[in-house]
């Protein structure tokens, strides 16, 4: 008995062990240290982003900093706000971190190496995700929007990686979607090109027919002024006015100077000894 009591404390505290290996060093998901987000955004991306990191036993971190303070880049900040932060899981600190800089609206998305997140984000997955996240609502100042979205795409990019078939230029389910979409509305069309090519005779002999009608009734010397048809002397005008029946208005699109800092939604990839980047400006 005391035997078996000693193998279930013993596989308990093992469970425990793993359990304890597995958590996340640091379970403040999403932080706002500038002031974009309310208390109850924060709240609940907060409980969105926890769910999604236990889920695939990597954190999913947001940063909003007001600035990089003394670093040269934003993907040297990141690097440094995500060791000192003591961010990720387990001993590969796995996990992935979207850090802005609004100071000069500067982004970047990081990945160190090692674990489930390297592998789920690689450079064609997290450009993807850029373009998703920074092009879709951050450029346009929708933060909550943006970071909702951010971490539902890491949740699904998590999700394909632990199946065996990550995010890449080989496998995108979503782009394939597209093609086949598209392949498909260029067949309709041309399929009604072709059909209105066959269609569209008996329209054109009619109307070659009025054509022809109509230039057998034409009506010679029509008066091109009001005045015109009126006799030499047949009546007196005391008042006379113009009345315009239309008007025609020219408008001039007026662009906008984008004078934010960045350049408007581009970005780049890179990679450290630490871990990989795409950062850019929104």
């Amino acid at each position: 008995m005391k035997k078996l009591l000693k193998l279930i404390a013993a596989a308990f505290l093992f469970i425990l062990c793993l359990r304890i290996h597995v958590s996340a060093a640091n379970t403040e998901y999403v932080r706002d240290d500038y002031g974009q987000l309310s208390a109850s955004e924060i709240n609940e991306l907060n409980e969105l982003a926890a769910k999604v990191s236990d889920a695939h036993h990597a954190g999913v971190y947001v940063r909003v900093m007001p600035n990089m303070e003394n670093y040269l880049s934003i993907e040297e900040y990141s690097e440094a706000v995500y060791r000192n932060e003591a961010m990720g899981y387990g001993d590969t600190i796995d996990g992935i971190l979207l850090i802005l800089d609004m100071d000069t609206r500067s982004f970047d998305i990081f990945v160190p190496h090692g674990g489930l997140s390297e592998t789920a984000f690689g450079t064609y997955a997290r450009e993807k995700m850029a373009d998703k996240v920074v092009n879709g609502y951050l450029r346009y100042d929708d933060y909550a929007g943006g970071f909702s979205n951010y971490i539902a795409i890491a949740d699904e990019y998590y999700s394909y990686a632990e199946a065996g078939t990550p995010i890449s230029v080989s496998f995108d389910p979503e782009r394939e979607a597209e093609e086949a979409a598209a392949k498909e509305r260029r067949e309709e069309a041309e399929k009604a090109a072709k059909t209105g090519a066959t269609a569209g005779v008996p329209p054109i002999v009619a109307l070659l027919s009025c054509l022809v009608m109509k230039s057998r009734n034409k009506t010679t010397g029509i008066k091109k002024e009001a005045d015109d048809y009126i006799a030499k002397n047949g009546i007196r005008l005391i008042n006379r006015s113009d009345r315009f029946l239309y008007r025609t208005e020219s408008r001039t699109k007026i662009v906008r100077d984008d004078d934010r800092g960045g350049s408007g939604g581009s970005f780049h990839s890179s990679s450290s000894s630490f871990g990989s980047h795409t950062s850019g400006h929104f």
